[in-house]
């Protein structure tokens, strides 16, 4: 019987609207670019890995495109503002909380960019806790990240179910023990709850 759920926050309970703030900032040819030497890049899990600080992250992406340096610089600066909350993240965790399910978040964030964004995050008030991938240096879909989530927050993995937006990161719960939902809407995620059994007050 499922007692607990746990989200990310990235496009389930946030927007995650990156490509929006690129085009707005540098203009829509250098979207491309920047993506690829950034945002799409292997080496920005090392932000969400939280083993170099903003400095360092930034010399590392500039490798990719050094002729970009003052572009990357202000993304790995401002990229807390690619993600805004969704209207109705609030309500979804209090209503799962209420209804007596146990809530966590577990995401993969930076130390700086989390913390900067942690403010518009109020769904927190919500979530018996949380673990930030900077916190443990791990980052999904690796399978210590939900081991640590599991042992912090005693949770047993068959008990649990995890909703993330990528396939990869629900594909790794469920080669962990946990149910996995991976989101794709609100509507399609609640009715993938409702097939499991959650249903929450809302």
């Amino acid at each position: 019987m499922i007692d607990t759920v746990v989200f990310d926050i990235g496009n389930v309970l946030a927007e995650w609207h990156w490509r929006e703030n690129f085009t707005e900032m540098f203009g829509e040819s250098l979207v491309e670019p920047l993506a690829d030497a950034t945002v799409r890049s292997p080496e920005w899990y090392e932000m969400d890995r939280g083993v170099l600080n903003e400095e360092e992250m930034a010399a590392l992406l500039t490798k990719n495109a050094p002729q970009y340096a003052e572009q990357i610089e202000r993304i790995v600066r401002e990229n807390h503002t690619f993600v805004t909350t969704f209207p109705y993240a609030d309500d979804w965790l209090r209503g799962l909380h209420e209804a007596g399910y146990k809530v966590y978040i577990l995401s993969n964030f930076g130390d700086f960019s989390f913390n900067r964004a942690k403010p518009g995050f109020t769904f927190l008030r919500y979530a018996d806790g949380a673990l930030i991938s900077y916190e443990v240096h791990l980052v999904k879909p690796e399978r210590a990240i939900y081991a640590a989530l599991c042992e912090r927050f005693g949770i047993v993995p068959e008990n649990a179910v995890f909703l993330d937006d990528r396939p990869e990161n629900t594909e790794a719960a469920r080669a962990f023990g946990m149910h996995a939902i991976t989101v794709e809407s609100k509507e399609q995620a609640d009715e993938a709850l409702r097939a499991l059994g959650v249903c929450a007050d809302q």
